[in-house]
């Protein structure tokens, strides 16, 4: 392999960023949870705690695709744009504990394995109404962990920046697959 592994390097200004970032995750996180169970005491802790890391998930989706553009307009936001890359790989981690979440709570303790059931429960793909939402968010989840193990500085010299920017030009995909799984879900 002609390209070397660098580390990550943890300037003050990335740990900042991430202590930011994880705090107001865990600040978002810990105040729709608290006024989930204060508003609806008979909703389950664990729905909650779903329907929080998707909520979560989505918010920082739409800031990590609107942050190159703002950061255009405004000189202010290439902070933020400096780092996007940490934004992407933490949105992936609170996408995939709302996904496995998830599959444990609604297709755990069944008769088939977690990944039979997400499939094989639900095969109304002709209906609007009962349409398997949870077979997109699987796909989206699958190219956000595609993005996220490939989101090192290492991967940009190793495949290319051609094929690194198309692979994860990708994520305009996955956000389409994330709002149909919200719109044939939730909504």
């Amino acid at each position: 392999m002609s390209t070397q592994f660098v580390a990550v390097q943890w300037n003050p200004f990335k740990k900042k960023y991430d202590l930011i970032l994880w705090l107001g995750n865990l600040i978002f996180l810990s105040t729709f949870t608290i006024t989930n169970l204060i508003l609806f005491p008979h909703h389950n802790i664990n729905t909650i705690l779903i329907r929080g890391l998707g909520l979560l998930s989505v918010l920082l989706l739409h800031l990590i695709l609107i942050i190159g553009p703002l950061s255009r307009l405004d000189a202010r936001f290439l902070p933020i744009l400096y780092n996007r890359r940490h934004l992407g790989v933490s949105m992936f981690l609170l996408a995939a504990s709302h996904g496995l979440l998830s599959l444990l709570w609604f297709h755990g303790g069944g008769n088939t394995d977690l990944l039979s059931s997400l499939f094989l429960s639900n095969t109304h793909y002709f209906s609007l109404q009962f349409f398997p939402f949870q077979t997109l968010g699987f796909a989206a989840l699958l190219i956000l962990a595609m993005m996220a193990a490939t989101s090192h500085d290492f991967w940009l010299g190793f495949l290319s920046p051609l094929w690194w920017k198309s692979m994860h030009m990708l994520v305009y995909l996955a956000y389409a697959l994330v709002m149909l799984h919200i719109v044939t879900g939730i909504l």
